[in-house]
């Protein structure tokens, strides 16, 4: 696990989200984006740090490809 994702993790975490920092964490071990819902709220730094997330795990997979 890359450390923007351990970071992601462990902020969902102490947010009180670990059931959606279980889901992301899947979703970026298959290669997926992961998509917050729209009716939970989180921090501004943490949906950034998402999509840094995100992003790295685009560049992997295209890279792969």
């Amino acid at each position: 696990m890359s450390t923007q994702r351990s970071l992601a993790f462990w902020e969902l975490c102490r947010q009180g989200l670990p059931l959606l920092a279980d889901a992301a964490d899947d979703c970026w071990e298959r290669g997926k984006r992961f998509e917050l819902r729209s009716d939970i709220t989180v921090t501004k730094s943490l949906k950034v740090l998402i999509d840094r997330c995100n992003w790295e795990i685009e560049r992997t997979t295209t890279r792969a490809a």
